[in-house]
């Protein structure tokens, strides 16, 4: 599954910003997971439709 062009344009304006820290694109559930450096959503999920989601990891 290749990623959205919700999911790029997310991905884009976290780069443009620089808020953007690791990403990972899940190419079998068609998720992209990011580390943020906003404190609010430090990791998240992008979903295909744009939706982005709070994980719940312990790193």
């Amino acid at each position: 599954m290749e990623p959205s062009e919700a999911q790029y344009l997310i991905i884009n304006a976290l780069t443009t910003l620089d808020l953007l820290g690791n990403t990972f694109y899940d190419e079998e559930t068609g998720n992209w997971y990011i580390n943020t450096l906003s404190l609010i959503l430090p990791i998240a999920m992008i979903l295909q439709n744009g939706d982005i989601v709070p994980t719940n990891w312990d790193l």
